[in-house]
């Protein structure tokens, strides 16, 4: 175990270079995604809180989505979360309120049927301060690309070894999440695994796992390249190796 980690915080570190990872990662990549399709996921989102109030008294973490916010997140659950029905019993979610929030709304009106939250603090955004909100001051919201090659040479060694040490966490909480379901909570039919979190990281988690799951290289710049707004977010299929972006349907372009 102690050797696998350390080649996954290895793949995470080079996050910039897009992977696939280097050979000796094979049987890791192999591994993560059997695991995953072992228990019937044949796809994993990753979708951000809805639009949230300023923060009281200073503190990020108890920061509340708004009424906005909360049509935003049953929107995404009425729209593409019923598409992508069933869900993975276990949705993982950062603790923080709008991320709860925004996780609730989402599977009510996806009309999922019975699910449960794991919320480790490491999901959380602000456990990567001071370093992570100190750059998210100074670059804002943003493509995830404009973190990692940032040209500020020390902005962007910081977005990637805190982005990466991220998407290395969410990787290392979503195998121990699918591995410790019960099988008997687990559904038959094919199945959706979830990740409610915050932009810039959520981007960050979703290539990280798209770099075990092998996805193609159009996708990975998908994510890459969008900037991801509030209720939206990515969604990787595990068969096909691919990437798309989930946008709610008030958001379509013409």
């Amino acid at each position: 175990m102690g050797f696998r980690r350390s080649r996954m915080l290895f793949a995470f570190t080079k996050l910039h270079e897009w992977l696939p990872c280097p050979n000796e990662m094979t049987g890791n990549l192999e591994s993560f995604s059997c695991t995953l399709e072992n228990v019937g996921i044949t796809k994993v989102g990753f979708l951000r809180h809805g639009k949230t109030a300023p923060a009281e008294n200073g503190i990020d973490f108890e920061r509340q989505l708004t009424d906005n916010g909360r049509e935003q997140a049953t929107e995404a659950g009425s729209s593409f979360g019923k598409e992508l029905k069933p869900f993975f019993p276990t949705l993982l979610v950062s603790p923080a309120p709008r991320t709860m929030g925004t996780a609730k709304l989402f599977c009510d009106a996806a009309e999922a049927n019975e699910y449960q939250f794991s919320c480790p603090p490491v999901l959380y955004d602000g456990t990567m301060q001071p370093e992570g909100s100190n750059l998210f001051r100074k670059i804002g919201y943003a493509p995830l690309k404009d973190y990692i090659d940032a040209s500020d040479d020390e902005d962007r060694r910081v977005a990637r070894s805190v982005l990466g040490a991220y998407a290395y966490n969410v990787a290392q909480v979503m195998m121990e999440s699918v591995e410790n379901t019960p099988q008997r909570e687990i559904v038959e039919d094919a199945t959706t695994l979830w990740m409610i979190g915050h932009a810039i990281y959520l981007p960050a988690a979703a290539l990280g796992v798209a770099s075990l799951l092998h996805c193609d290289e159009v996708g990975k710049n998908v994510i890459l390249s969008t900037n991801t707004v509030e209720s939206e977010g990515y969604l990787l299929d595990i068969s096909e190796r691919s990437v798309s972006y989930l946008t709610r349907p008030s958001n379509y372009v013409n």
